[in-house]
């Protein structure tokens, strides 16, 4: 990244201001003295530094690679200063592992991490100086690790563009989506954490998350994309779609849709915004079900306010999306919606015939039924539903959005992180009791452990975690009961059975958690000798062979 370029290019366009610093982690490693290295907490490098090996290949003037000849894998990676000096090393130590070693500009190591994430939050941390600070995630990536920094001087809020699910169609209680798992485990790590829709915000919820630090962040719709007034002059039977032609977006549903409509004799129109990979497959689509009459691929164009101005209905028919710009773009340009039930975004901003339409989930059918019924509608109705759509969207323009984001930072109090180290597991609990009986819709579980303070005891979670899928089950609220002879606490759970119906098959271990502790932190739960499996509706509670608490489907 050429900071130079990229900033000097933003404040042309007018979209920073002079007082924005723009930082990269290289140039501001290669620009700092060796004294400044000792803001980056490392361990002392103690072992030699492997020597280079392997053939190199240089990918720009700061960077180098290592590739070992005979695999091809990469073994090295050298990153330069300007004087073509190595700044630091990531190497694979055949006897420590991968390492991380940051050299002086003389040559010798002064530190190194063992771990990538290590290294980035360590320079995270020596960055962040100022108080008060937040830092704000928007990144998969980033948010998989960042979270793990416990000694922080500054909050941290995560922004999150899209599903957190990898099938979320399907459900609260599927797995994770692979880039989001860590995110998701230490979700309460986050000081603040913004979603996009209210329905997103209660999947979350609904599988156990307290959703304490969940705010409603929107993304932004351009000024321009939103009419002062919605022109009345335009054809009721033109159909826009603004979409990638991709699989995700599902295309063919809509040109389907429009090939039943042919065939009951009803004129619609179909213009497709966008380009992608599904373009070949979509045109021998349209020439099989000969609609090539009434269907338009146009590719990108830059026109697209006008297009939006002079088309009636728009249509989204994707598996997924955040808080799709494009429905909110073509809303703003008075198209009325007629859109799949999908997660997340339409429940958000189409109330059911008062500014558009939401049809069930992949129903092909009941899109073409409802397009054909908008058709018939009076005039006065469709006017009426062409302004709703315009105002629903004016609470997602720039001032409207800037003024949430300024009430979030005002409120927001950081809750202080216990130092836990987030690369070590958190020892097991010896449960001096465990007792697992059916209630209506689950299971209720207790656990006696040694005595707890009141406020701990309140605070622990159950964690039901899934062995082999993304996936995990949380309770909390216990209620508590003390002991006087034994010096012991009862802590009593109820897990929903819901909660596992798009687990089906899984096993699930189960631990106790402190809100906010590492994910690793979290604590296996002993049985005692005299525990015996539980029945508990589909599901049983047992001891593993090595004697902690897990749950399975009954056979």
């Amino acid at each position: 990244m050429d900071v130079d370029e990229v900033r000097n290019r933003l404040l042309a366009e007018g979209r920073i201001t002079e007082d924005l610093r723009l930082v990269n982690i290289w140039q501001d490693l290669r620009d700092r003295s060796d004294a400044e290295f000792a803001d980056l907490e490392g361990m002392t490098p103690l072992d030699p530094v492997p020597e280079e090996d392997g053939e190199v290949e240089s990918i720009t003037d700061f960077y180098d690679v290592f590739r070992k000849p005979s695999t091809g894998r990469v073994i090295r990676r050298n990153y330069l200063r300007t004087d073509g000096s190595l700044l630091l090393a990531d190497v694979q130590d055949s006897k420590i592992g991968r390492r991380f070693i940051l050299h002086k500009s003389t040559g010798e190591p002064i530190a190194e991490w063992r771990r990538p994430r290590d290294f980035y939050n360590a320079w995270i941390e020596a960055m962040v100086t100022e108080k008060p600070a937040v830092l704000i995630v928007d990144d998969k990536k980033i948010s998989e690790f960042v979270h793990e920094i416990s000694g922080r001087s500054f909050a941290l809020i995560l922004f999150m563009h899209g599903s957190h699910l990898r099938q979320p169609w399907n459900g609260a209680y599927g797995e994770f989506l692979p880039r989001r798992l860590e995110t998701m485990r230490n979700f309460d790590r986050f000081d603040i954490v913004g979603v996009q829709t209210r329905q997103q915000a209660e999947a979350i919820t609904a599988r156990g998350i307290s959703g304490a630090n969940i705010e409603l962040l929107t993304g932004e719709l351009p000024p321009a994309a939103v009419v002062t007034e919605a022109p009345a002059d335009r054809p009721r039977n033109s159909i826009v779609m603004i979409a990638n032609l991709v699989a995700l977006k599902r295309v063919d549903h809509v040109i389907r849709a429009v090939s039943q409509l042919k065939d009951r004799r009803v004129d619609v129109d179909l213009t497709v915004l966008g380009e992608g990979a599904e373009r070949p497959r979509l045109e021998k689509l349209v020439a099989d079900l000969e609609v090539s009459d009434r269907i338009q691929l146009p590719g990108y164009v830059n026109d697209v306010p006008a297009r939006l101005q002079s088309a009636s209905i728009s249509v989204l028919t994707s598996t997924s999306e955040g808080l799709p710009l494009a429905l909110m773009e073509s809303m703003g340009a008075g198209c009325v919606p007629i859109v799949y039930d999908i997660t997340y975004g339409p429940r958000d901003l189409v109330g059911q015939g008062q500014n558009g339409f939401i049809t069930p989930f992949g129903d092909v059918d009941a899109l073409a039924d409802q397009i054909e019924t908008f058709l018939e509608l009076e005039p006065e109705r469709v006017a009426s539903m062409r302004a709703a759509a315009v105002d629903t969207v004016e609470r997602y323009l720039p001032e409207t959005g800037y003024r949430r984001w300024q009430k979030v930072l005002e409120e927001m109090r950081p809750a202080p992180l216990t130092t836990v180290d987030a690369r070590e597991s958190g020892k097991g609990i010896d449960a001096k009791k465990v007792h697992v009986s059916p209630t209506q819709h689950g299971s209720r579980v207790e656990i006696e452990v040694n005595q707890l303070d009141d406020a701990t005891a309140a605070a622990v979670q159950l964690v039901l975690s899934g062995r082999k899928l993304n996936s995990y089950v949380l309770s909390s609220d216990p209620k508590i009961e003390s002991r006087k002879f034994g010096r012991g606490t009862v802590l009593t759970f109820t897990v929903d059975d819901e909660k596992f119906s798009e687990s089906a098959g899984e096993i699930f271990d189960v631990f106790l958690r402190r809100p906010r502790d590492p994910w690793n932190a979290k604590r296996r739960i002993s049985t005692p000798k005299d525990f015996s499996p539980a029945p508990s509706g589909k599901r049983e509670w047992y001891a593993t062979k090595h004697g902690n608490l897990s749950v399975r489907p009954r056979a």
